[in-house]
């Protein structure tokens, strides 16, 4: 039987590679092109719908399809910037029964992975966090990418109450449910 021996500071070496850490995948950023985006709500009021814009956010992206649970979004609502056209419900939307804004000026969505679905639906889990209350959030959303722009869609029903949005004012009054949608465009 021949034996073949290897020399010891190959060994060393060959051990050493197999503890060292794989290198990291880096997701791809992207730049928000905020006059093709937009960010939109849907509520219903005396069983009437009223459609919405928040006019000023902003969206760090670090996603790339290839590795979706490397993803890193975080968007940043400025929600005294949320508009309807309604004047009555603009007048009352920035204050204390609903965003309160003079103490709760922003809120956040913050997803450290996504996945994608088997009919090709990505989905960011993460969290919304509004008046200071973060609650879970899985954001489905679809993504076309046509060289260095992408185009992401999405839309969910949250329900306002898990923030205390629009506190004591009854459902049969404005609706629990409130629809949040998007379309956004972007550049590597």
């Amino acid at each position: 039987m021949n034996v073949k021996k290897f020399p010891a500071h190959a060994l060393v070496a060959a051990s050493l590679m197999a503890l060292a850490p794989a290198p990291p995948v880096f997701a791809a950023e992207w730049t928000v092109d905020q006059e093709e985006s937009r960010l939109g709500f849907t509520a219903t009021q005396n069983g009437s719908e009223v459609n919405g814009t928040f006019e000023n956010w902003t969206a760090e992206i670090d996603f790339d399809p290839a590795a979706p649970g490397n993803a890193k979004i975080r968007t940043v609502i400025d929600l005294s910037s949320a508009i309807t056209g309604e004047p009555q419900v603009d007048g009352q939307i920035t204050g204390e029964a609903w965003f309160h804004t003079a103490e709760h000026p922003q809120a956040t969505f913050e997803a450290t992975t996504a996945r994608q679905r088997e009919d090709g639906v990505y989905e960011a889990e993460g969290s919304l966090t509004i008046k200071g209350v973060p609650v879970p959030l899985t954001l489905p959303f679809t993504l076309e990418i046509e060289g260095d722009t992408a185009k992401a869609k999405g839309e969910i029903e949250i329900l306002r109450d898990k923030w205390s949005v629009g506190e004591g004012i009854p459902g049969s009054t404005v609706g629990t449910a409130v629809t949040v949608s998007f379309e956004v465009t972007a550049q590597k």
